[in-house]
């Protein structure tokens, strides 16, 4: 068989009760954190206007958009809420792509426009997780290339966890996975004042609700559109891993290798964040007085240290959250950032300016890990950090920082509200939710 049979028998093959329990823990803690990030999500301005866009088409009202008492196509939905849920950098992520963001929506909306259980949906996201990692796990570093992970690699996820919740066969997921590779979506020139990115996820979602939705109308997809001589990784990829695709498929589960965001900005950034909280920690006496800081140093891989991440000139909000050095700056200058510090007022604050100013980078094919942070100081030398991966997988994350990001991140859209807490509730019991809709129902707001 050639790797989307394979995939596909293993997808129309898999029950709820072939998942471990650890597995269907995970999905849930990953379904609260996703839908706490797209509640913020929803409150932004270009989250807004999608929504807004989406609401004016009209069309059948299978599905809902999230947060709002609307309800429209389930491919719409996913739409919408893929864009909620990617909207701030807050979404989960794995190896550059974001699942959450694009295996969610269309599991939930394909879901609600099925009428599926709880169990169903759980086992279509962890569905969709498994292909979408096991893509980016054989497709590494495609965004050097200028290709955005989510968006490019996202429908195969979305095909997957939407199938699933259809009922597709294994001829029509073969199809369904031949067209996703045809709907790829998102190109790196996004980083500098201007929004697209912003619906990367939310595109990626809708397309693999729309290639299932084709595969069941009998439309055909290629068969070999992974490994074929111009199949989807080959031209999208220089040397792709192919084994990873199958390897111990259905043994081992890459859902518990996703990690969920700590701060709302590039998943790379969080590693050098925490190297600066840590250095401030140890030198406070030494870096407490922001005017003995003459010069900050950041050294790191090439890969790491690219154009994007190594942005000094922070002019706007999406430039801030993949600029390593404006981290660097908010943890020394501000401690822990949040969602504050990636505003247009956060931005312009005097201390982070001052420090963001001193800021340089160097970037090696030399450069060992992740790099190392050098402040030199105009009393004394220097103090430094090495720069180490602290991304932890969602297996190592413990239910109770995940359930507290989830009451943070949503205080934002339901103010003195007991939704939040029976929306957790009844994630915690999913799998015995005889319909989807009764979740959906429940984070209803009226527009």
């Amino acid at each position: 068989m050639v790797l989307s049979q394979q995939i596909s028998e293993f997808v129309t093959g898999l029950e709820f009760d072939d998942l471990p329990p650890a597995v269907v823990s995970m999905a849930k803690d990953l379904l609260l954190d996703h839908i706490g990030v797209a509640a913020y999500g929803a409150t932004t301005s270009w989250g807004k206007a999608v929504a807004a866009t989406v609401r004016s088409l009209g069309g059948a009202a299978e599905s809902s958009l999230y947060f709002t008492d609307c309800r429209a196509p389930a491919l719409h939905a996913a739409f919408v809420n893929g864009t909620f849920a990617h909207a701030f950098e807050l979404d989960d992520s794995f190896g550059g792509v974001h699942p959450g963001s694009v295996v969610i929506p269309a599991a939930m909306a394909a879901g609600e426009k099925k009428g599926a259980d709880g169990r169903a949906v759980i086992t279509a996201i962890v569905a969709g997780y498994e292909i979408l990692g096991r893509l980016s796990a054989a497709m590494r570093h495609i965004s050097v290339r200028g290709h955005h992970p989510t968006g490019t690699i996202g429908p195969f996820g979305s095909a997957v966890a939407a199938g699933k919740i259809f009922g597709l066969d294994p001829h029509q997921m073969v199809a369904a996975l031949g067209l996703a590779g045809n709907f790829p979506t998102g190109v790196c020139e996004f980083y500098r004042g201007t929004m697209e990115k912003r619906v990367f996820a939310g595109r990626a979602s809708d397309s693999g609700i729309l290639a299932c939705l084709l595969a069941q109308a009998g439309i055909t997809g290629a068969s070999t559109i992974f490994e074929g001589e111009f199949g989807f990784c080959k031209v999208f990829s220089e040397a792709p891993k192919l084994e990873k695709l199958t390897e111990a498929l259905g043994r081992e589960f890459y859902i518990g290798r996703v990690y969920v965001k700590r701060y709302p900005s590039a998943g790379t950034t969080h590693p050098y964040i925490d190297a600066a909280l840590s250095m401030y920690e140890q030198h406070k006496e030494k870096l407490q007085d922001l005017a003995n800081v003459r010069e900050i140093l950041v050294e790191g891989p090439e890969l790491v240290l690219n154009r994007r991440r190594s942005e000094v000139a922070i002019g706007d909000v999406m430039a801030a959250q993949y600029s390593i050095p404006y981290v660097i700056a908010c943890a020394l200058a501000r401690g822990r950032p949040g969602i504050g510090e990636f505003t247009a007022e956060g931005i312009r604050n005097g201390d982070v300016q001052h420090l963001l100013a001193r800021c340089q980078t160097t970037a090696s094919v030399k450069s060992a890990g992740m790099g190392k942070i050098t402040v030199r100081l105009r009393r004394g030398s220097e103090v430094f950090r090495e720069v180490t991966n602290t991304n932890l997988p969602v297996a190592d994350v413990a239910r109770i920082e995940v359930t507290k990001k989830f009451h943070d991140v949503v205080s934002a859209l339901f103010r003195q509200s007991e939704q939040p807490e029976k929306i957790a509730e009844a994630i915690e019991k999913l799998e015995d939710l005889r319909d989807i809709r009764m979740l959906t129902e429940m984070m209803a707001l009226s527009s």
